[in-house]
């Protein structure tokens, strides 16, 4: 009987359907319309159970068939699979498989085997069942039966070969599983699917690029061999691939060629991301979370390869665009997104970024790991030392010596050496040198040859303020690992701390030219320009109180300098202005002068002519020589036609004074120096006096937070004995001991500021007028705004008797020190 498409079902007429599951096969009817026919016919009684269970069985297996799974997965909710003939059982099994429904697809295939115990379909269908359920043991078990005796039939090889595979993948063996795949599609090559799966194995197998090329070639041989999605999905991970490899590649090699694989990966990820904007908005909606997926990847890629292209602040910019459209980035791209925050001095805004990455992970985060290490290096930037210290720790806990699983017992783990390394770097960056000095010690004993070691003990020999020491190492190291970028950085900032400008220049700019992406490199050469460019120096300071020197004075000293000329020379130009009041009147002094100041190596020396407004010896010249006799000894002689140092007094009565001066500087450390001064001044009344002091400064206490040191220093002087209008004791000689605490209330990357008490007591001896107590109290703020700006401002307060008269003497002062443009 010929089938009416499109009237009603109704009544049901088993003819009638005998007639539509002829016509749906024959292609005359749509499957959509048979299944409405099939449906229809199900809403009306039907008095035969037979009729019934037949009519509910085609409708399912039409539309498993059609593509209609969740109208399939109803029905098979609806008419219980038992109720069912058998030949719909696997319709309803794959498209409850389809639609994600385990209990149904569970209780289908339990009906099937109970009815074709000995069929391989159900089988097939149970394996992989449990093996998308997670039971891999049953899955394997089920696999093992099929395969005894081996098929013939090419169908059942063929979906036996695809179970194998599956079973390989959730092994993680990629490379069974590309073969079993390759088989398979060598058994059916009219399957697209077999191949697409071989390519993405491909693609996983670390040959993502390969993958993609054929996955081109068959779209091209046959369009509509791949989605637009499966076409993107490989691309994006052939593009992944070709980064890392770009990464490498840049490491290997100097100069911009180093960067010509990033610049190409950068390009084709904006192609990739064209592609897929252009093909998402047209892809069917079940589709569009693995869309989303794919372009979260090509854009967090993107942001890596910025970052390791050098361009931070895009990467910044790239990351907002996607935080405000709420993209899910995954673990590496947003360790990639601190990196770049921490590279841009935002290290506040890198830290919950990194701790974001790691909570993406979860458990699965490798420790150790960049994300880890970048994380302490952010909490130590932001002061956040505690913390640092906790994460070191978990990461030690978690890095054994030796590897836990490995072939043969007792193989070193070569992540070990990079943790013990930043535990030494952790202490140096936390102000704790000794105990960095101790670690590198013990690992460059135990492993000479470790670049990274060799760099942190230069590194501590430089902030322990053992320039010579530095060198040394800086120089061997250049020797054994002339490439590494770390060891060269350090090299050029250890010369620049010796004062070897020229060596320095030369070396950073041959880093430059082989390394001009790199954003350390950068920051180095910015470093080194700031500090051999123009600079300009102030120190202020006022006072009161103080009736036997001035009732109240007030200096200002400041110097421009020129940067530096031919590696070794400045021009500079030195004012003095100031002015005190006293009980015999007040002065008033101003002093220009222009010098020129060379710089080489152990060696400084400055010459000044300079002019005052007023004095005897208003015209004059002054001079200084310093030279470093190695890591310990420091030694300078000094000498001033018009002296600083002169009292205000002095100057009212116009009476002026030469300045000599020596000094010895004996230096073991950052935390303790010895020094010893002598100084005269030959007054233009013919009064003389010569004066010796020596000083022992010590830190005790250095944490990342808080320092505390000592300084114990007596001095003695002797004058002529005249009759002079100024403070002229014939003898005087004093102790004073000060204790000096300093806390750290603030840092954000290389700023800093800092708190610094310092209180001083000790007693002073005046011949004729015996010994008499003496005090100071000073306060001070301290901001090191890195290169850009040092600035120390605070408040004093001390006693000390002048011809037996106790005087209070309360002042401000102020030092500014900033590089010019």
């Amino acid at each position: 009987m010929p089938v009416a498409v499109g009237q009603s079902a109704s009544p049901y007429d088993a003819r009638q359907h005998d007639a539509l599951i002829v016509a749906r096969r024959e292609g005359r009817v749509t499957g959509a319309e048979a299944l409405r026919r099939l449906k229809a016919w199900l809403a009306s009684p039907i008095d035969d159970g037979e009729a019934r269970r037949r009519v509910a069985s085609d409708a399912i297996a039409i539309a498993s068939a059609d593509g209609q799974y969740a109208e399939a997965v109803a029905l098979g909710r609806q008419f219980a699979p038992s109720t069912l003939d058998t030949y719909a059982l696997g319709p309803l099994a794959v498209a409850a498989r389809r639609a994600h429904d385990s209990d149904l697809r569970g209780e289908v295939i339990g009906v099937w085997r109970a009815r074709q115990p000995a069929a391989r379909e159900p089988r097939v269908h149970e394996a992989w069942w449990r093996l998308e359920g997670g039971d891999l043991a049953a899955a394997q078990a089920l696999y093992s039966e099929l395969s005894q005796p081996a098929p013939t039939r090419i169908e059942d090889r063929v979906a036996l070969l695809e179970l194998r595979g599956a079973l390989a993948r959730a092994r993680k063996d990629t490379l069974q599983a590309l073969g079993a795949y390759t088989e398979a599609g060598a058994l059916r090559p009219g399957r697209v699917d077999l191949r697409r799966e071989a390519d993405f194995l491909l693609a996983a197998s670390g040959a993502a690029s390969s993958a993609l090329e054929s996955a081109e070639a068959a779209q091209r041989a046959d369009p509509g061999s791949f989605s637009p999605l499966a076409l993107s999905t490989l691309q994006q991970e052939a593009l992944a691939q070709r980064l890392r490899w770009a990464i490498r590649a840049r490491d290997q090699r100097l100069g911009m060629e180093r960067v010509a694989a990033l610049d190409r990966v950068l390009a084709d990820q904006e192609a990739a991301l064209a592609r897929v904007d252009a093909a998402a908005p047209q892809a069917e909606p079940v589709d569009a979370d693995a869309w989303r997926t794919v372009r979260a990847r090509l854009q967090s890629d993107r942001l890596l390869a910025l970052v390791e292209r050098g361009r931070p602040a895009e990467a910044i910019a790239l990351y907002d665009t996607l935080r405000a459209t709420d993209t899910n980035i995954p673990a590496y791209g947003l360790a990639a997104v601190g990196r770049a925050l921490a590279q841009e001095r935002r290290s506040i805004e890198a830290v919950p970024v990194y701790e974001a990455a790691l909570a993406w992970r979860g458990a699965d985060m490798p420790m150790p790991d960049e994300t880890w290490f970048g994380l302490v290096y952010a909490y130590l930037d932001v002061g956040r030392f505690a913390d640092a210290d906790a994460l070191l720790q978990r990461i030690e806990a978690a890095t054994p010596a030796h590897l836990r699983l490995a072939p043969e017992a007792g193989r070193p783990n070569g992540e070990y050496s990079d943790v013990s390394g930043l535990r030494g770097l952790v202490q140096l960056y936390s102000d704790r040198p000794a105990l960095a000095q101790q670690s590198f010690s013990v690992l460059t004993r135990e492993a000479p040859l470790n670049a990274g070691y060799v760099h942190g003990a230069a590194l501590t020999e430089r902030l322990r303020e053992h320039p010579e020491a530095s060198l040394t190492r800086y120089e061997a190291l250049a020797a054994d690992s002339p490439y590494d970028s770390g060891a060269r950085i350090g090299h050029v900032e250890a010369q620049l701390d010796a004062s070897e400008f020229a060596q320095a220049r030369r070396r950073a700019e041959s880093l430059y030219a082989d390394m001009p992406d790199s954003v350390p490199v950068r920051e180095m050469e910015r470093k080194r320009r700031a500090l051999v460019g123009p600079r300009l120096d102030v120190d202020a300071e006022a006072s009161s109180g103080g009736a036997a020197i001035a009732n109240h004075e007030w200096r200002i000293d400041s110097r421009l300098s020129s940067g530096l000329i031919d590696d070794r020379w400045r021009v500079f130009y030195e004012q003095t202005l100031g002015r005190g009041s006293t009980g015999i009147g007040n002065a008033n002094w101003a002093r220009g002068g222009i010098g020129i100041g060379w710089e080489q190596g152990r060696w400084l020396a400055e010459g000044i002519v300079q002019h005052a407004n007023t004095g005897p010896y208003r015209n004059s010249v002054a001079g200084r020589l310093d030279y470093r006799a190695g890591d310990a000894w420091r030694l300078s002689a000094t000498y001033d036609g018009d002296s600083r140092e002169l009292p205000w007094k002095a100057r009212a009565a116009g009476i002026g004074a030469h300045e000599f001066g020596t000094s010895v500087g004996y230096v073991v450390d950052e935390s303790r120096r010895f020094d010893l001064k002598w100084q005269r001044l030959d007054f233009s009344d013919g009064n003389r006096r010569d004066g010796v002091d020596i000083g022992w400064r010590e830190r005790w206490i250095s944490t990342p937070a808080f320092q505390l040191e000592t300084r114990l220093g007596a001095d003695a002087s002797r004058g002529r004995a005249i009759d002079a209008p100024y403070f002229n004791p014939s003898s005087d000689s004093s102790v004073q001991f000060s204790v000096r605490a300093q806390w750290l209330n603030w840092k954000r990357d290389d700023r800093q500021f800092f708190q610094v008490v310092e209180l001083g007591g000790g007693s002073y001896r005046q011949a004729g007028f015996g010994s008499g107590p003496t005090w100071s109290l000073r306060y001070e703020h301290r901001w090191n705004l890195g290169p850009k700006l040092t600035l120390r401002y605070g408040l004093l307060v001390g006693g000390h008797p002048y011809d037996g008269v106790r005087e209070r003497q309360r002042g401000v002062f102020l030092n500014l020190s900033t590089p010019l443009p």
